[in-house]
């Protein structure tokens, strides 16, 4: 089991990862701190394998307590997970031995994997690496414009069900093959480490509450006359499959708009 410390000032991004990671049996979130006071008294305290770390925060910065865990040789991961990534920064953090260097905002179904590396043997930052992650791609700008959507609609991120949902609206959007019971529900329960029917419960369970509580406009702009809630929640293919059509035709609008003279 692989034991993580977060340490950052934005308390509804640190609920979205430990909401996230416990998706993973083999990872553990065991404690969270919003300065880099309380970050320090967090390792030293708590000993995690791995902490993933904000630079901008109050009271004491990631940077100075990146400098306490260097020169106190305090042998914890570290994974800087910021918005700031100007030159000298990054060159600050390898030079005290984080990991990777990550922006704001990212595809977090990247992390497990890079967790997994980073406990499992020693790496250094590699500066091909960087320039990787200073460009926002096409699944990141997709997985933000889905993330914007679901919460517009009404559905919370502390559901596990969300991140299904997300999963599940990429995976059509990008041309996966429609059958939920045979691709697309194994598919993310092999992902996420746990079973089909778990998925489809979960998914179902965040539709229902986006449902009862979604804005009657948003679901208007989204659905349209194909559903509403006057003729019921729709089924888990119906919700997916129309927000992953909605974010097709407004790729297409924008492409038009900026071709047209």
């Amino acid at each position: 089991m692989i034991k993580i410390g977060l340490i950052d000032d934005n308390v509804q991004f640190t609920e979205i990862l430990i909401d996230f990671l416990s998706t993973f049996t083999d990872m553990e979130v065991i404690g969270v701190a919003h300065n880099g006071m309380k970050g320090m008294e967090l390792i030293k305290n708590q000993k995690p394998d791995l902490i993933i770390l904000d630079l901008i925060m109050p009271y004491s910065d990631g940077l100075s307590l990146l400098k306490n865990i260097y020169e106190e040789n305090i042998t914890t991961k570290v994974i800087i997970l910021t918005s700031i990534g100007t030159e000298d920064a990054i060159t600050q953090v390898k030079e005290l031995g984080a990991s990777y260097f990550l922006m704001k905002p990212i595809e977090l179904s990247h992390l497990p994997k890079m967790i997994m590396s980073i406990c499992s043997e020693n790496i250094s930052m590699k500066p091909a690496l960087k320039k990787v992650m200073h460009n926002t791609n096409n699944d990141e700008k997709l997985e933000l414009q889905i993330t914007d959507i679901l919460r517009s609609i009404g559905i919370p991120a502390k559901l596990k069900g969300y991140f299904f949902l997300r999963e599940a609206i990429q995976m059509i959007n990008n041309g996966c093959e429609t059958s939920f019971s045979k691709v697309i529900y194994p598919a993310i329960a092999s992902k996420y480490h746990t079973t089909p029917s778990r998925v489809e419960r979960a998914i179902r369970h965040s539709i229902e509450v986006g449902w009862n509580r979604g804005g009657i406009e948003q679901l208007d702009f989204v659905f349209g006359n194909t559903v509403s809630p006057l003729k019921g929640r729709p089924t888990n293919g119906q919700f997916i499959g129309i927000i992953a059509e909605h974010l097709r035709v407004q790729k297409g609008m924008k492409i038009e708009s900026s071709t047209s003279v």
